[in-house]
């Protein structure tokens, strides 16, 4: 194909692409992602014409990843030549990657990524000429993406490869090229570029699959990144809608970090694996903020979350990436951060405090007890209107054995009721006891262990003997005053 005929097909594929992606109310005010390379230089010369042509402002910027030493040197001073010699304005950043790498603890290629990509929203959120971001991400580089998400283990959203507008300021504009059209459009128009040399480095996840694994596939058929890209086309479309499935029930349901477990058990799973998703990032939201870095759900985070809304027990929880855990409790399933979870779910004060008759305030929990040899119905109305509900135990005198007090839970506790010793932590869950509570619940005991704990159980009563010492009343009230 001659020079014409190149530029002519590389130029119509990059027209289709604009329109198939609505991406022409997004060509003003354009940051173009320029590393001297030959696709960042075939962008950067299509959009320079573009410009002219339909009187849109561009600029163009140069991340630096100080990896290379003084070949990165060059290719910083390569694109300050073209861009201007083409009157293209140039910011440039310079960032040590590899520093950065070892200090978060992340590969080189995922640490880069996401430099430049703070880079261009750093730019544009401090120049308000600048609206959207250009980059030249191309047919191929989408099918590197789609088998590396392939092997990596990945959803249809991965599978969908690189998307060719992302949210409102990304497009790409080449993803329909090929490189060796992109090459091609360089040679036939003059366009200078220069070569990474750490493109040939097989150590690099992406330079092993486009040095390796790519040829293979070019055996089976010749046009390997065409038919990936009708494949992300097609699945990128039914992502889309069941999302829009998604959208419709978390908007219905006014969803955030919360949802009734029942409601979410009785979508499908493609549904619900998209809405776990999204509970995931509200949370993330909540606890970080501004300062959140950004964090995901994989496979096995997401399934391990499904299984305890579908097959949970009634108090389940597992941790999730950012010190984030879900939680089923009753018939909620939400979100919360770790710490926060602890100080409410398994707040526990130990405690042990010697009841004698009178009224007792227990500020620890939060709570009032009344010990009392008759029974008090004017303590129970005024506690029921102040606190909303009152427990009340009578105990014949006799069967309260030696000292009688109040504890904290301990493991193992047991507790003799309906003529069996029972564990109390089996009782918690049969009663639907809220987990919050537990750690809070006053275990009345007495020299033969435990005689009652409100809500849940109370010993069974001693045979019956001569005399009658009298009966106890225990009354107790738990929770803000109304």
């Amino acid at each position: 194909m001659d020079r014409k005929g190149i530029t002519r097909m590389v130029e119509q594929k990059i027209s289709q692409a604009i329109i198939d992606f609505g991406m022409a109310q997004k060509l003003d005010g354009v940051l173009i992602g320029y590393s001297g390379g030959a696709d960042s230089g075939a962008l950067l010369s299509y959009m320079h014409k573009y410009s002219r042509e339909h009187g849109i402002h561009i600029a163009a910027c140069h991340v630096n990843h100080c990896i290379r030493g003084d070949e990165a040197d060059h290719d910083e001073q390569f694109c300050r030549d073209v861009c201007e010699s083409l009157g293209i304005e140039l910011f440039v950043e310079r960032v040590d990657v590899p520093a950065l790498a070892r200090e978060e603890g992340k590969g080189l290629e995922e640490t880069g990524r996401h430099v430049r990509y703070r880079t261009y929203r750093c730019i544009i959120d401090s120049h308000p000429e600048l609206c959207h971001i250009a980059l030249a991400h191309h047919a191929d580089d989408n099918m590197e993406t789609v088998i590396f998400n392939m092997c990596r283990g990945t959803g249809i959203r991965g599978l969908s490869g690189i998307p060719p507008v992302r949210g409102d300021r990304i497009i790409r504009p080449l993803i329909y090229c090929t490189k060796s059209e992109i090459i091609g459009y360089c040679i036939a128009n003059d366009i200078p570029y220069v070569t990474d040399t750490t493109n040939s480095d097989i150590d690099y996840t992406r330079n092993y699959i486009r040095s390796e694994i790519l040829p293979r596939l070019a055996r089976i058929n010749p046009s390997p990144e065409i038919a990936i890209s009708q494949l992300c086309t097609l699945l990128r479309n039914d992502d889309v809608y069941i999302q829009r499935q998604a959208n419709a029930f978390l908007n219905e349901h006014q969803v955030a970090a919360s949802c009734s477990r029942s409601l979410l058990a009785g979508q499908d799973q493609a549904l619900l694996s998209r809405i776990v998703r999204y509970m995931y990032d509200r949370a993330a939201d909540a606890l970080y903020g501004r300062t959140r870095r950004y964090m995901s759900l994989d496979f096995d985070h997401v399934r391990a979350v499904t299984r305890i809304i579908l097959c949970g027990s009634a108090h389940s929880r597992i941790s999730l990436p950012g010190r984030i855990c879900a939680a089923v409790e009753g018939d909620e399933f939400f979100l919360i951060g770790e710490d926060e979870y602890e100080a409410k779910y398994n707040y526990a004060p130990e405690f042990k405090i010697r009841m004698d008759e009178g009224e007792h305030r227990i500020s620890e929990l939060d709570a009032v007890i009344m010990i009392s040899g008759e029974e008090d119905l004017g303590f129970e109305i005024e506690c029921r209107l102040k606190y909303g509900s009152v427990e009340h135990l009578a105990v014949r005198r006799r069967d309260i054995r030696g000292e009688f007090y109040i504890r904290n839970r301990e493991a193992g506790d047991r507790i003799f009721s309906g003529g069996m010793n029972k564990h109390t932590k089996k009782l918690y869950c049969e009663m639907k006891v809220p987990i919050e509570l537990r750690g809070v619940l006053p275990v009345f005991c007495d020299d033969d262990g435990i005689l009652w704990i409100p809500k849940v159980a109370s010993r069974d009563a001693g045979a019956d003997t001569d005399g009658d010492g009298g009966m106890v009343h225990i009354y107790y009230a738990h929770g803000a005053q109304k």
